[in-house]
């Protein structure tokens, strides 16, 4: 395959095929281990959005709890060994444990964990709403849809961030989407 025209010498990760306008996330991957801050920057805006999603269930704010993630990734990155694949489970993981820290310490300090409808405000009323409904699955159930719908990742990397097996992350994922469609053909997501 040819690189097109807008592939960058200095960064090979950016390099995309004649067919494909979509970056080689693999080579980006060993780019910002190696100290890339192009290829960071670009996986940062690649997952970002996600992430910030995922965390949404955790808190009112997951901007400032996927910023604190990104921190530590970035702290950490060349300690990382693997692909593309394995670096979004990675990510999620340095992300969900951020989750459950700020959820340890809220609740030592006696603040609940919880959205309120006043905490979604977006461009997008669909995803909104969605969102909405996700959260009031149980927090499992949540939190299993949104790390295979929302962050993309297969069963196995699910299992490992949630430490459950993947036959379990399967089933919850079946319950979770089928209470979650039940929710909204019965009107929930208002």
């Amino acid at each position: 395959m040819h690189a097109t025209e807008n592939s960058s010498p200095g960064l090979s990760g950016t390099t995309t095929s004649a067919q494909s306008n979509e970056p080689n996330y693999d080579l980006l991957v060993e780019e910002a281990v190696r100290g890339s801050d192009t290829a960071f920057t670009i996986l940062w805006r690649h997952h970002q959005p996600r992430m910030v999603r995922y965390l949404a269930t955790f808190t009112n704010e997951p901007e400032d709890l996927c910023s604190e993630a990104w921190i530590k990734i970035a702290h950490s990155i060349k300690t990382f060994h693997g692909d593309a694949s394995a670096f979004k489970g990675w990510i999620y993981t340095i992300a969900r444990n951020c989750a459950i820290d700020l959820a340890r310490k809220k609740s030592r300090a006696g603040i609940a964990v919880e959205l309120s409808e006043e905490d979604w405000v977006g461009e997008n009323s669909s995803v909104v709403e969605i969102m909405d409904v996700i959260r009031r699955l149980p927090q499992e159930y949540a939190e299993i849809i949104l790390l295979r719908i929302v962050a993309d990742l297969d069963v196995n990397d699910v299992a490992e961030i949630t430490g459950k097996t993947p036959s379990n992350v399967r089933v919850m994922t079946h319950r979770g989407l089928k209470q979650l469609n039940e929710m909204l053909q019965a009107g929930d997501a208002k």
